[in-house]
């Protein structure tokens, strides 16, 4: 047997050792070397060839600077002279230390571990900041808790718009209501006029109560107050941002006179930027309610914000209010009866709970994609540990504990984290700096803002803690089970018994994963098919439309404004390019200027006036059917005849024709039929009689729409009013190129400049747009479940080189006896194919019930789709014969000689 004690005695001299130690480690390490020699000559070596094997490996350069390492971590301390705590943090900071060492030591590890890491953390640092601003977050307000969303809830329609007068009998009669304050929803616009000329302002109606209601107070001057609502004054709130951007932020704005529409409106002050959370405005303008006439009851126009008193519960103003509208009730049956009050709070309605369910959906898909890094470094660190097998077996030789050799992988692990995790926040931060232009428009109110703050700096602390010792446990747990004499005899094959069971576990949860959110993103992406393949109703995409509004008091008559209207559609057609123009109070698949009317079917059965039907009220203009491309289905559309002084007339859709006349298949047999329109709410509001002379083909207001919207047309000359879209088709080329010409055709005609043009886009960005929230989501996860499945597959990739490599001499002894090539691609695959059936069948029955939760973002799909699941099976294959490929080819080329001489 030969001496390997003096073949130790030098390196181990450099340790410096105190004597006894020094005797225990010589005495232990040459029963290692004498182990690894018996097993040599076991494995068929002559005893001189395994004797030259030993020296080498103990001669390796690896050996010399191990045993450094491990004097510098071994230092002898004095117990008695350290203080416990002391000697802890001088032990953190060795092992800090010794981290760095070894990660500058493999800088490709490093390097691709910490990129894995921030790509997680910094799609988990994004959307948190989405989740937060918008669910965890409260409003910018001060105490949002006590701040309410209020409407109308009749059985027909659970939220809707408020009546002024029951809103002002709300605040009278409440005894948990503080404020409440009302606004129009939609927000238009004002010319203002200066020495710079005419431009477009932002403008939102709203009540005097309104800011108080939303407990806001002026930054400069103040707001509306039941004063200004009284003497009807003519007065304007400015937004905080149009402030600082159109007036510098100067304080002396306050009581200036602004030039808006052709009048003069006094400045009363400036509103703090969380004013918008009610609208996209740049000014709000007071609209009186003192003098509104008691037939205002049934008109049902506002939104209703409240402040409830302090301490007050928002269940006890459910109940208040349920009892206001009792008494409403009663008192007014004709506009009240069955009417109650909805009462939510605020934050869940400005929200809502498409953004909500939309934003968990993000941060369940990025929260699994950082599962799926973390599986991957978990692997790539089990792989580094079997390498560095040698170096743990000699720090335990060496005297280190079980727990000292795991804390020193876990600070490695935390370490790599902390790097991830800051490279991560600095990627969030990126991705935030452009997520306003990737957002779809109007997903967040505009006063809640994604931002990098303390909030997201320790959610992305906390991640990368976390995930630190969620993978660098499992090898760190097996390192602490190693056999010293077993790692230092053996090279560090097998670093411990069970590392690849591990390493294979971690494969299936990966796989699983990417299942799963393939699934996902597979039933997104069809539903978004689903959704784009919709028949629209129209066939003209190629058309600019803009919101014209023309000033009232330069057009005060009907007949003005019709001249207005015809004097711009002649300079407009007479530009070349265009091909027609038309006007209408609704775009297809967009927004509308109107709204909804009631009607009844002369000859009809009478029904209950708060049961009445409505109808999607449009105004257009002759030539809208032909601008837009539109079927007349029978009868015809408008022209010049269609005016003030011929019958009233309408066009309706083809839904409204087969719902209300039951004309089955003969459309011919409603022309000729009257209806009974009213377009205000109002009990006593006028009525028109209407004659059907065509029936129009089913437009789609929305693309995703389960039930046809009724359309009602009626002809611009009969019902002239101003806010009105204005379309225009070229004759060729694309529409947005004619956004010039018409502004100049529009501006030879209001050479004032008082006429606001805005709003300017296309039907077919229109139509897009309605699809956004879909599209977005189909692209986020899908994009995160191609990155899942390509980590997915690097972790079989990462397994089967390594049982590749493990497996050499087997593989080697297999061809030496013969055994085909097919044999040996078996042996690979056969491994594959169990990880992705694992994986396969946990990540279904996980896709199950996660294509149930979708089921509500899901469009003409069930969430047990075949085509998907199909396509995501196809694609899992396609994926793993790619991964398999270059372990595969490895085994192919083992050489049977050297495998057997195990060089």
């Amino acid at each position: 047997m030969p001496d390997w004690k003096a073949v130790l005695s030098a390196r181990l001299g450099a340790l410096r050792l105190r004597p006894e130690r020094y005797a225990e480690m010589l005495e232990e390490l040459s029963q290692h070397l004498d182990a690894r020699f018996d097993e040599l000559c076991a494995e068929g070596l002559e005893p001189a060839e395994a004797e030259r094997q030993v020296r080498q490996e103990a001669d390796a350069a690896e050996l010399p600077e191990r045993l450094q390492e491990l004097r510098q971590a071994r230092q002898p301390q004095a117990p008695e002279l350290v203080p416990a705590a002391r000697a802890w943090w001088q032990d953190i900071f060795h092992d800090l230390r010794y981290a760095l060492f070894a990660l500058r030591r493999q800088p490709g590890f490093a390097l691709v571990a910490i990129l894995t890491l921030a790509l997680g953390i910094g799609a988990n640092a994004a959307i948190f900041a989405l989740v937060d601003a918008t669910v965890l977050r409260p409003l910018p307000l001060p105490e949002p808790e006590r701040a309410l969303f209020l409407a109308e809830r009749t059985e027909a329609a659970p939220r809707s718009n408020v009546s002024p007068l029951n809103m002002r009998d709300w605040a009278g009669q409440s005894s948990t209501l503080e404020a409440v304050g009302g606004y129009l929803p939609n927000v238009a616009s004002m010319v203002m006029s200066s020495e710079r000329g005419g431009e477009n302002v932002a403008r939102q109606w709203v009540s005097a109560g309104v800011f108080s209601a939303l407990g806001l107070q002026a930054l400069q001057g103040r707001g509306f107050t039941l004063e200004d609502d009284r003497s009807n004054a003519d007065v304007v709130v400015l937004s905080e941002s149009f402030w600082r951007s159109r007036f510098g932020a100067d304080p002396q704005v306050i009581g200036r006179s602004l030039s808006l529409d052709g009048k003069p409106f006094t400045v009363l002050g400036v509103m703090p930027q969380a004013a918008t959370l009610i609208g996209r405005s740049d000014v709000w303008a007071l609209v009186s309610l003192s003098n509104i006439p008691p037939r205002a009851r049934g008109a049902y126009v506002l939104n209703v914000v409240a402040r409830m008193k302090p301490g007050v519960e928002i269940e006890a103003a459910r109940a208040d209010l349920d009892s206001v509208a009792a008494g409403l009730a009663q008192q007014y049956p004709d506009t009240n009866r069955g009417r109650s009050v909805h009462v939510e709070s605020l934050h869940s309605a400005l929200v809502g709970g498409d953004l909500r369910r939309t934003s968990m959906l993000f941060l369940a898909v990025v929260g699994l994609v950082l599962l799926v890094c973390c599986a991957n470094i978990a692997n790539l660190l089990l792989a580094r540990a079997s390498a560095r097998s040698r170096e743990l077996a000699i720090r335990a030789a060496l005297g280190a504990s079980r727990g000292r050799v795991m804390r020193q992988l876990l600070t490695e692990s935390v370490l790599l984290a902390a790097l991830g995790g800051a490279l991560g926040l600095l990627l969030g931060a990126a991705i935030l700096n452009v997520a306003p232009s990737l957002l779809p428009q109007d997903l967040l109110p505009r006063a809640v803002e994604l931002q990098v703050d303390g909030r997201l700096v320790g959610f992305c602390l906390l991640v990368a803690l976390g995930t630190g010792l969620l993978f660098g446990l499992a090898p760190a747990w097996q390192a602490g089970q190693a056999a010293p004499v077993q790692a230092i005899g053996a090279e560090g094959r097998g670093l411990v018994s069970g590392g690849g069971r591990l390493r294979g576990a971690l494969v299936i949860g990966q796989v699983a994963i990417a299942v799963a959110l393939l699934v996902a993103g597979g039933l997104l992406l069809r539903s978004l098919m689903a959704l784009d393949s919709v028949e629209r109703g129209y066939a003209a995409s190629n058309v600019l439309t803009l919101m014209v509004d023309p000033l009232g008091s330069r057009y005060p008559t009907d007949a003005d404004i019709l001249r207005f209207y015809d004097e711009v559609s002649r300079e407009v057609r007479e530009v070349p390019a265009v091909r027609n123009a038309a006007w209408a109070t609704t775009l297809p698949m967009g927004a509308s200027s109107f709204g909804d009317a009631f009607f009844s079917v002369e000859g009809g059965q009478a029904t209950d006036p708060q049961a009445r039907p409505t109808a999607d009220y449009q105004i257009v203009s002759e030539g809208y059917f032909d601008t837009v491309e539109v079927p007349i289905l029978a009868g015809r559309g408008f022209d010049r005849r269609d005016d003030a002084q011929a019958s009233q007339v309408a066009v309706i859709s083809e839904a409204f024709a087969r719902k209300h006349f039951s004309s089955g298949a003969d459309l011919n047999s409603v022309l000729g039929r009257r209806i009974a329109v009213q377009t205000s709410s109002a009990a006593d509001a006028p009525q028109v009689l209407r004659e059907v002379i065509g029936v129009a083909g089913q437009v789609k207001a929305r693309a995703d729409e389960r039930e046809d919207f009724v359309q009602l047309y009626v002809p611009l000359r009969q019902s002239p009013v101003g806010d009105i879209y204005l379309l225009v088709r070229p004759h060729s080329g694309e529409a947005g190129w004619l956004a010039p010409p018409v502004f100049d055709a529009v501006r030879r005609i209001d050479t004032e400049q008082l006429v606001s043009l805005r709003e300017v886009n296309t039907l077919e960005n229109i139509a897009s747009e309605g699809t956004a929230r879909h599209r977005f989501r189909a692209v986020l996860v899908g994009s995160f479940a191609a990155l899942v499945l390509v980590l997915a597959m690097i972790g079989v990739f990462g397994v089967l080189a390594y049982t590749v490599e493990q497996r050499r001499r087997e593989y080697g002894l297999r061809m030496a006896l013969g055994a085909p090539p097919a044999k040996l691609l078996w042996l690979v695959g056969r491994h594959v194919a169990g990880l992705l059936a694992a994986g396969f069948v946990l990540g279904l029955l996980a896709a199950l019930p996660l294509g149930r939760a979708l089921q509500s973002l899901l469009f003409e799909v069930t969430a047990f789709d075949p085509l998907t699941l199909l396509a995501v099976v196809l694609l899992l294959i396609s994926a793993a014969v790619l991964a398999t490929i270059a372990p595969a080819w490895q085994a192919l080329r083992v050489d049977p000689a050297v495998s057997l001489r195990g060089s």
